[in-house]
């Protein structure tokens, strides 16, 4: 997006005053800026209005603006970029993100690996059985590509691994609703970070795990929720059996944040 396209693009009648005064102004502007990029349909990659526009634009200083900018840049929605062309872009939402910013929350809770595997059991055989229930031509394409890929890669530990978390990722982003995609990918990507760091995903998981993410996939692909779901919740129990029982230590461990 250019600066003209943006400067036309960005209502000119918007002020930080407009959505209230019960959070810090740079809360406020942070908010406001979300808003205008959602309401002027702006995609990754597109820039921002430059520094000068935007503190017209909300009627800030530029420390409260600069502020809001590093909110969102904390949050993993822009990228602020240096020099000649530089400034705030967009970026796509990460569900690493959303998993980092949700496990500082589990942290002070107190919530363990433990308590995030019962949820997975609840919510990864329900995205299952939602993938199935939306299945087009496009997922099923995805999920067969997926699944092809999983069956080739050189049977190492590291490449099993990393192929079989495609396939819950997958999954997990082939429900029809963006709410529990970014659930379901942001739980994932909490225990799949825990369970590589120490050590765990190398040695609980078998190259024959591709055999089950087939059963599972071909469920889905058929639209057959009830079987897709069943597969994934016989699926989870083993893998998260042998990962506790490898290590028992590591189902009482508070989740860490990061």
């Amino acid at each position: 997006m250019t600066e003209s396209e943006s400067k036309s693009a960005w209502p000119t009648n918007f002020s930080a005053s407009a959505i209230g005064r019960q959070v810090k102004t740079s809360e406020r502007v942070a908010s406001a800026i979300v808003t205008l990029i959602v309401d002027n349909g702006l995609k990754p990659g597109d820039r921002l209005p430059n520094e000068a526009e935007m503190i017209e634009q909300f009627e800030v200083g530029r420390g409260s603006l600069r502020e809001a900018l590093r909110i969102l840049e904390t949050y993993g929605m822009i990228s602020l970029r240096s020099g000649p062309g530089g400034g705030p872009v967009l970026l796509s939402v990460n569900p690493r993100d959303v998993s980092r910013s949700f496990s500082l929350y589990l942290n002070i809770s107190g919530a363990t690996i433990q308590e995030l595997v019962d949820a997975r059991l609840i919510i990864d055989p329900q995205a299952a059985r939602m993938a199935a229930e939306a299945i087009s031509d496009e997922s099923k394409a995805a999920i067969l590509a997926t699944l092809d890929r999983e069956e080739s890669v050189r049977p190492t530990a590291g490449t099993v691994v990393e192929a079989a978390n495609d396939f819950h990722y997958l999954l997990a982003t082939l429900t029809g609703n963006s709410v529990f995609n970014l659930v379901a990918t942001a739980l994932k990507e909490m225990y799949t970070t825990r369970v590589v760091g120490v050590g765990l995903a190398e040695k609980t998981t078998k190259p024959t795990i591709r055999h089950e993410h087939r059963r599972i996939g071909d469920a889905v692909i058929a639209g057959d929720g009830d079987l897709a779901e069943r597969l994934m919740r016989e699926h989870l129990t083993e893998h998260f059996a042998q990962t506790l029982e490898a290590s028992p230590g590591f189902g009482p461990s508070v989740i860490n944040w990061g």
